[in-house]
């Protein structure tokens, strides 16, 4: 059942609308369901959760209200160890209300059949719908995102390329759609309520929400998720830093090394130093590690073939992947395709 929702007018503070220097602020009154799958990221629930609360505080109205619901309507054990309850289960919505989806680094594609029909009923009635951290996992299995970009945490983007290559995976914080929006989790979650708050109301609010978070509020789509590899690395060395970017994007065709220094005004020597200087390893060391951890990422995250993850991250043989990968980790990568079999 989809139920209207009616707006509520009220003004700052209780103060009388029609005094100077007081405008009238006229907010739909809207409810928030964020649904927990297990494993779920509490830094991401509890940052896109708080700026609610902080919002009816400044404002003086309950504009916003909210309920965590889980599949079963059971308790959910998050990432950490900690239990969260649930409001309830699976239940009826309106189309003025949100659906956020939480899940973590595990259990991102548990979604159960039921529940992944429940998001489509919500959309098609007009309801609108979140995803933050791994939630877009979630809306894309339910094909809730053919026509939304898409934003998740950096360190499993390559598996959402790998499982929806049709799909546009951008590496921003937060893209605030109006009916499908995400953030890459984490504060980021922040930043994707504030959206809402800024829409449902304007600018000053969302601003004066974010300085009860002591949070810097921006959603702009071009902001990364990461620190700049300046501020990662301590060097603006431009050479240094255009060879590191061109190691991050030829990962399954990697390029010989003096390749890699075409172009660049600095020598192998000098390159070789700034790398021990400021990475504590060879070029060719970093670049092998790179692909290994991408590698890791893709075999816990996917069920491509061993062959398949080896060929993605530019090893040409079985048996190469395997001694490096062990060197690098500890472990054959059959060990890593198990726990993600347990895990998935």
């Amino acid at each position: 059942m989809y139920l209207e929702s009616k707006p509520i007018t009220r003004c700052r503070g209780g103060e009388n609308p029609s005094a100077a220097g007081h405008s009238e602020i006229t907010a739909q009154k809207r409810h928030f369901y964020f649904l927990l799958l297990p494993g779920s990221n509490m830094l991401d629930f509890s940052a896109a959760i708080e700026p609610l609360r902080t919002t009816n505080t400044v404002t003086g109205i309950t504009a916003y209200t909210w309920s965590v619901i889980t599949e079963t309507g059971e308790p959910v054990t998050c990432s950490n160890g900690i239990d969260i309850p649930a409001q309830t289960g699976l239940c009826a919505t309106r189309h003025s209300d949100y659906v956020v989806i939480c899940s973590g680094n595990t259990g991102y594609l548990d979604a159960r059949p039921e529940t992944l029909q429940w998001l489509r009923r919500h959309s098609r009635f007009g309801g609108r719908l979140a995803a933050i951290g791994t939630g877009a996992f979630t809306l894309a299995r339910a094909g809730l995102t053919n026509e939304a970009q898409m934003t998740l945490h950096w360190s499993l983007a390559p598996v959402f390329e790998e499982m929806f290559p049709r799909l546009d995976c951008l590496s921003a914080r937060v893209l605030p759609d109006a009916n499908v929006a995400s953030s890459a989790g984490g504060t980021a979650s922040l930043d994707l309520t504030l959206s809402v708050i800024e829409a449902d109301f304007d600018n000053a609010t969302a601003q004066k929400a974010a300085d009860h978070c002591v949070h810097d509020f921006d959603c702009h789509r071009t902001r990364s998720q990461r620190q700049t590899l300046s501020k990662m690395i301590g060097t603006r060395n431009p050479a240094f830093l255009n060879i590191l970017k061109k190691m991050e994007h030829s990962l399954q065709d990697p390029l010989p090394v003096d390749e890699l220094l075409e172009d660049e005004k600095i020598s192998r020597r000098q390159i070789e130093r700034l790398f021990n200087k400021h990475l504590n390893t060879s070029p060719s060391r970093y670049y092998r590690n790179l692909r290994l951890d991408r590698a890791r990422v893709l075999l816990q995250g996917t069920d491509l073939s061993i062959i398949d993850v080896a060929v993605a991250t530019g090893f040409s043989s079985i048996d190469n992947f395997s001694k490096a990968y062990r060197k690098r980790f500890g472990e054959r990568p059959t060990a890593d395709r198990f726990v993600a079999a347990k895990h998935g």
